[in-house]
């Protein structure tokens, strides 16, 4: 499949969302769908087919249930866009493709504010470690690279970490773009 074919596969709003929702689990359709519950199931069936096609997703292992062949599915790549991946893309690709991103993020940040509003809770971003902010800098490229480096450093060994009473599942999102 092309870069840009498999770049229009991730970037379909319920498309991102299962790999959202994979992320580093192999999870079955069934299990998908209970954490997508705005989602039809045969929607989510459809949209794995596309992923699969994709190799975004793929099939992690399969188990007879009822006669009935289950399969777990994983993220197959790096959701990462490099420069490969983006490189016969339009300006409009592009448009559309950051905004679908940004309507999942909103969507997440509307989520998380409504979980903690319908359980009765106080919303605490302080104590939550949430919020949303903007920060411009100056920077060489060279300082730029170098801060960039330091981030993905420290935040790598968290990738591997597995959920605890204590650990929580948490989302950093980083947009960089120079300013004119």
């Amino acid at each position: 499949m092309s870069t840009t074919a498999t770049v229009n596969a991730m970037m379909h709003p319920v498309r991102l969302r299962i790999l959202q929702v994979l992320g580093s689990d192999e999870l079955t359709t069934n299990e998908i769908a209970e954490r997508m519950q705005d989602i039809p199931k045969s929607s989510i069936y459809r949209h794995l087919k596309v992923l699969l096609g994709a190799e975004l997703v793929a099939i992690a292992g399969t188990r007879l249930v009822k006669g009935i062949e289950e399969k777990r599915y994983v993220v197959a790549r790096s959701l990462y866009l490099n420069g490969d991946d983006v490189a016969g893309m339009s300006v409009d690709d592009h448009v559309r493709a950051f905004a679908t991103y940004m309507l999942l993020v909103q969507q997440g940040f509307t989520n998380y504010l409504r979980t903690s509003a319908d359980s009765d809770k106080h919303i605490d971003m302080t104590e939550d470690r949430a919020g949303y902010t903007e920060v411009q800098f100056y920077a060489t490229d060279a300082e730029f690279d170098a801060a960039m480096l330091a981030l993905n450093q420290a935040l790598r060994p968290l990738l591997h970490n597995s959920a605890t009473d204590n650990r929580h599942a948490r989302k950093l999102i980083t947009i960089t773009h120079p300013i004119e």
